[in-house]
């Protein structure tokens, strides 16, 4: 029994066969491979232009901004200031009542004391004990030493402004006036005591937690010789240096006749026996 083979496709329909393969014109094919190309192409183009577009936008809102922003900042910057100076004005305003209550209470109390003699001679102890811790505002012959800062440093410089007067170079005067034998010292008009701090708080010095500008007067009261023993001390020498190095004015000029003010409201801590607080 002999095997059966498979015949042959038909001619017939291996031409429809390719009919159907390649049912479009090859040119018509070409065409649109083209066009689906530059159709990719194009949207390539359109994403860059709207990526660009939204950069030139982000760039231009955070120029704008920093714009805005700018006359903000200085105008908060001036409204701290405005405040600061407001502020200062006001305790300036009961720094000077309170001296004048402290002058009442001085008068009352030396009338109170002015019957019999150990009266007497006790308000001369309490105004004596008052000119030693600050309280009271202290007169006699002395000297003024007057600090400025030097020249500014140039525009761009790196580092710190050595030409500036700082707490440091104030604290420095404070100590040779007072080993030279002064009996009172104050720096623009802010009385030095054993409670008053003399430190810096970013560009500013403060003394007793006052702030202050320079110039800065430091104004002693002592011996007639003060101003002498001052020139001759060792904080002297130093400061001739900083004028030397770094351009500080420094003036020193003695006083027949010098008035240095109280502190007013000098408090005073303090522990008894068996207090172990």
């Amino acid at each position: 029994m002999t095997s059966r083979t498979p015949a042959e496709p038909d001619a017939s329909l291996s031409l429809l066969r390719r009919l159907v393969d390649d049912a479009l014109d090859p040119g018509y094919q070409e065409a649109t491979d083209r066009g689906d190309s530059e159709g990719a192409n194009w949207r390539h183009s359109i994403a860059i232009g709207l990526a660009i577009a939204l950069t030139a936008t982000l760039a231009t809102a955070v120029v704008i901004q920093v714009r805005v922003g700018a006359p903000d900042e200085g105008r908060t910057r001036a409204e701290l200031t405005d405040r600061v100076q407001l502020a200062t004005a006001s305790v300036e305003a009961i720094d000077s009542q309170l001296d004048d209550l402290n002058r009442d209470a001085d008068e009352l109390r030396e009338t109170a004391l002015a019957g019999t003699g150990p009266d007497r001679a006790l308000a001369d102890e309490v105004a004596r004990l008052q000119a030693e811790v600050g309280v009271a505002e202290v007169e006699g012959p002395g000297v003024r030493v007057v600090m400025d800062d030097g020249p500014p440093a140039p525009v761009g410089s790196a580092g710190p402004d050595l030409a500036r007067v700082l707490d440091t170079d104030i604290q420095l005067v404070v100590n040779g006036l007072f080993a030279a034998g002064a009996a009172a010292v104050a720096v623009n008009g802010q009385r030095i005591t054993a409670l008053s701090p003399i430190r810096s708080a970013g560009d500013a010095v403060l003394v007793g937690f006052r702030p202050l500008t320079p110039p800065y007067t430091i104004s002693a009261v002592g011996s007639e010789s003060l101003a002498t023993d001052f020139e001759s001390g060792n904080a002297r020498s130093v400061l001739g240096n900083l004028e030397a190095t770094y351009g500080i004015d420094v003036s020193v000029v003695a006083e027949e006749n010098l008035g240095v003010p109280g502190s007013g409201d000098l408090q005073v801590s303090y522990v008894t026996k068996g207090d172990r607080s």
